[in-house]
């Protein structure tokens, strides 16, 4: 196992306490008193930890609930790599751009970015931003959005599809159901497997294996809502483990587990669904983990 940078541990403090917090204490503690803050978006720098923290107070004034959410790290020497997630409500006061002030409307935005730290004996001494700015611009309504087009598929119509992912695919294992209901570039993203699964053949290996170790498998459905594109869908599943799972060897053990999955829908298709489960629990009833 690769050792752990110690540099991401200030980049995280960076993120939760000077950008969601505004701690200065923090600022002055972790930021170079040279720190240099630079955004593609913004023709001069931000140099300093008073003039970085100035620029965070803004954030949180115009959005009160601000944050950002680390999501991928990546460091080696005195560089780390962020890829993170950010938003908040335009409830507050104006957003200062270089364009001028953007007044509060109401609206809330989420939008992806990404920050490369440099950083020299425990102090951050530069941090180069960029993010979807064009994004942010648009869901705050700043720049007009194109037309809405019509939603292609209903709520109801998501719903069902869900339902027979569930059903077909995960209970009866039909494999020829998978190219009819799930995009070609569907991903399939759940914490037990170190990459998504991100092919129509891939997915059918993953259900096979699934299958393979419990081959009475059944999903069921508990509850179920759906908005926009998007179904959110709380399950049950119930097996006997007859093959070999996640290293451990067939058991004969009864299981069941609990899980919630959310589902994105694209031009009628799934196109990726993001899982998590009691896997813990699951492990424990198959004796990879004493109860």
């Amino acid at each position: 196992m690769a050792a752990s940078n110690p540099n991401k541990a200030i980049s995280r403090r960076y993120f939760h306490e000077i950008m969601n917090q505004a701690n200065e204490a923090t600022a002055h503690e972790l930021l170079a008193p040279d720190f240099v803050f630079t955004l593609p978006t913004h023709p001069e720098p931000f140099v300093g930890p008073d003039s970085f923290i100035g620029l965070v107070k803004m954030l949180h004034d115009a959005f009160p609930d601000f944050y950002i959410d680390p999501q991928d790290m990546v460091a080696s020497g005195d560089w780390v790599a962020t890829r993170w997630l950010g938003g908040g409500t335009h409830t507050g006061g104006p957003l200062l751009t270089v364009k001028g002030n953007v007044e509060a409307s109401g609206n809330f935005f989420q939008i992806d970015g990404m920050t490369w730290h440099t950083i020299k004996d425990g102090k951050i001494t530069e941090s180069i931003g960029h993010e979807d700015t064009l994004g942010l611009m648009l869901q705050l309504e700043v720049i007009p959005s194109p037309p809405a087009a019509a939603a292609e598929t209903t709520a109801a119509q998501n719903e069902a599809l869900v339902k027979r992912y569930f059903q077909d695919i995960m209970s009866e294992g039909k494999l020829e159901v998978i190219e009819e209901i799930l995009a070609p570039d569907f991903a399939f993203i759940i914490p037990t497997q170190p990459e998504p699964i991100a092919s129509y053949e891939a997915f059918r290996g993953f259900v096979q294996y699934l299958r393979n170790a419990f081959p009475d498998i059944k999903f069921t459905s508990l509850r179920q809502i759906a908005e926009g594109n998007k179904v959110a869908s709380r399950w049950s599943i119930e097996g006997t483990h007859k093959g070999e799972f996640l290293g451990a060897p067939a058991t004969g053990n009864h299981i069941k587990d609990f899980g919630i999955d959310i589902f994105t829908i694209r031009h009628g298709k799934i196109v990726s669904v993001h899982v998590n489960e009691n896997d813990f629990g699951l492990m424990q009833q198959l004796g990879a983990i004493p109860a």
